[in-house]
C-alpha cells in the first residue's frame, strides 16, 4: 500500500510539471526564433537572438542572464541560407541550444537480465513513458557544392539529452515469472520508471534507458522481476 502511494505521488508530481509549466515556454526541437550561443569559425562564441524568416536568418547580439537576457535590436547581422558560401557570414556556423525538454517517449525494447531460473528476456511489449530532461541541440550551416558547381546551404540538426521517465506499460505475468507461485497467465499494468539519454540527428530520436517496474496488483510480491533493473531502447514520439 506505501508503494502504490509512493508511486501515486511521482505520477502527479511529473503531471504538476507538465501543467504549471506555460507553453510558449516549454522547449521546442525546431530551428527558430529565439536565444542561442552562435560559434563562427575563427571568433569567440557568443549570445544572440536569432530571428528566422523563412530561409533568412536574422542575428542580434544578446547579452544578461536569465530574465536579463536581451537582444540588441540596434545591431543585427542578416544572412540567407541559399547565398551563404565560403568568407560569408554565418557560413559553417553553428548555433547551440540548451533547455529543458519535455517529451513523450515509447521503449521500443526492454532486456532484462535473468532472474532465478529464468533466462535474460527481450520484451516488446506497449508502453509510454513521460520524459523529462535535459537539452542541447547543435544547428549546422552545412554547405555543399555539387558537381554542377551549384551551392546549397542547409541546416543539419543534431543533439543530446538526458533525465529521468516515468510511464506505464504492460507485462505478461506467467507461472515462469512467479517461479510457479500463481497459475495465472495474464497482462499485468506495470509502473517503469528510471533514466534515459537520447540522441537526435534531423527528425530522429533514439534513446538509451536503465529503468525499474513495479507490478500494480497483488502479484507484485511474487513476480521475479518487481524492481529489478532493465535496460532498453527509447523512441521519442512527440514534444510539447
Amino acid at each position: 500500500m506505501k508503494n502504490n502511494f509512493t508511486l501515486l505521488i511521482i505520477g502527479a508530481s511529473l503531471l504538476t510539471a507538465a501543467g504549471c509549466a506555460p507553453f510558449d515556454k516549454i522547449y521546442s526541437h525546431e530551428f527558430c526564433s529565439g536565444y542561442y550561443k552562435l560559434k563562427r569559425p575563427g571568433t569567440v562564441p557568443g549570445k544572440v537572438y536569432l530571428e528566422t524568416d523563412g530561409d533568412t536568418l536574422t542575428v542580434y547580439p544578446a547579452a544578461g542572464k536569465g530574465k536579463s537576457l536581451a537582444p540588441d535590436l540596434s545591431s543585427s547581422r542578416r544572412a540567407t541560407l541559399s547565398f551563404l558560401s565560403p568568407g560569408s557570414y554565418l557560413y559553417n556556423s553553428t548555433f547551440v541550444r540548451t533547455a529543458p525538454d519535455i517529451d513523450l517517449s515509447t521503449v521500443l525494447l526492454k532486456y532484462r537480465p535473468h532472474a532465478g531460473n529464468v533466462p535474460s528476456q527481450l520484451s516488446t511489449d506497449v508502453n509510454g513513458v513521460f520524459y523529462i530532461g535535459f537539452r542541447k541541440d547543435f544547428f549546422r550551416m552545412t554547405s555543399h557544392l555539387s558537381p554542377g558547381n551549384i551551392r546549397s546551404t542547409f541546416v543539419r540538426h543534431t543533439g543530446f539529452d538526458f533525465g529521468p521517465f516515468a510511464g506505464i506499460g504492460i507485462t505478461p505475468v506467467t507461472p515462469t515469472t512467479t517461479m510457479f507461485r500463481t497459475t495465472q497467465e495474464y497482462d499485468g499494468i506495470v509502473f517503469q520508471k528510471g533514466f534515459a539519454v537520447f540522441g537526435t540527428f534531423e527528425n530522429m530520436s533514439v534513446g538509451f534507458s536503465v529503468g525499474f517496474d513495479n507490478l500494480l496488483d497483488k502479484n507484485r510480491n511474487i513476480w521475479i522481476f518487481n524492481q529489478k533493473p532493465w535496460f532498453g531502447i527509447l523512441i521519442g514520439i512527440a514534444n510539447f
